[in-house]
């Protein structure tokens, strides 16, 4: 049996440099970095889209993450509603709006209601092979999934506030979705 040679991680520095270089390449403005204890990452500007990428620390991967939320709290108790009615058509329609093959979804939980959704994909700049296109394919799955995530969800509860987590910096644009 032959033995296959492991493949070298690159550092965490190498990692931030070449996405830096990658996010510029394709014209993705950094709004902040991220480093503490726990992650480093980015913010960023995708379009009038802040998106976060990031890593938690001492893992090989990254989240590329697209969250909405909505701060109406008419619209969030019409949300629960569906949920707790078991609305079966729009939990359907919900899900196939922010299934992809390339991303994940999960809702956005804070004291026991459903206040938004989160629109993911994981990338693994860490490891040999990765590529600017991979990179991209990632952001532009994320928003896309997401911003028709946005219409259905403004189709249903008309033109209530919906956010994105985190915040941009206050230096940026006002609302997002006018």
């Amino acid at each position: 049996m032959e033995n296959v040679p492991t493949s070298t991680l690159k550092s965490k520095d190498e990692v931030k440099a070449m996405l830096k270089d990658y996010l510029n390449a394709v014209d993705v403005e950094i709004a902040q970095e991220i480093d503490d204890k726990d992650t480093f990452g980015f913010l960023l500007k995708f379009g009038n889209f802040p998106i976060l990428l990031e890593n938690q620390k001492d893992s090989q991967y990254f989240t590329v993450a697209f969250q909405i939320t909505l701060s109406d709290n008419a619209a969030i108790k019409m949300l629960n509603d569906f949920y707790k009615n078991q609305d079966h058509k729009f939990i359907f329609d919900l899900t196939q709006v922010f299934t992809s093959p390339l991303t994940g979804f999960s809702r956005v939980i804070e004291s026991g209601q459903v206040i938004g959704f989160t629109v993911l994909k994981n990338i693994y700049p860490f490891h040999p092979g990765f590529t600017i296109k991979d990179l991209d394919e990632a952001l532009q799955a994320v928003v896309s999934v997401g911003d028709r995530g946005v219409a259905f969800l403004k189709s249903v509860m008309g033109q209530n506030v919906i956010d994105h987590m985190p915040p941009l910096p206050p230096t940026e644009p006002g609302p997002m979705y006018e």
